[in-house]
């Protein structure tokens, strides 16, 4: 089955961030369709009761795991989903190790540009 629609997991404990993503991942005209979590375990909630997404959009800083713990989860039961870690905590060492797990690294504000591109890149 060819698959003609995208789909993306937000992953954020801020309404408002999640809808700041959403808004500009809406104004890309892309065909996708929104997953949105406010937690890692709404997260993996989320994923065992959907279709699995094409990307995942993930917060670092969350209550109970962050968002580095919850991409591992996903990797390791969905190898093939493409994750960013999307956070305002921009130090050299979180981005590298979010690097050395094979997610790309957004910092907060993102843009639509941003966010376009990672989900464009093949």
């Amino acid at each position: 089955m060819i698959k003609t629609s995208l789909s993306l997991l937000l992953v954020d404990d801020s309404r408002i961030a999640r809808l700041s993503l959403k808004r500009q991942i809406q104004s890309l005209a892309l065909d996708i369709t929104l997953l949105e979590a406010d937690s890692a375990d709404s997260a993996e909630a989320l994923l065992a009761s959907n279709d699995t997404p094409d990307f995942a959009l993930i917060d670092f800083n969350m209550p109970g795991r962050d968002g580095l713990e919850l991409a591992e989860r996903i990797k390791q039961s969905y190898p093939q989903v493409r994750m960013a870690l999307v956070t305002a905590n921009i130090q050299d060492a979180l981005a590298q190790r979010a690097k050395e797990m094979g997610l790309a690294f957004l910092p907060k504000p993102t843009t639509a540009e941003q966010l376009g591109t990672f989900i464009q890149q093949d």
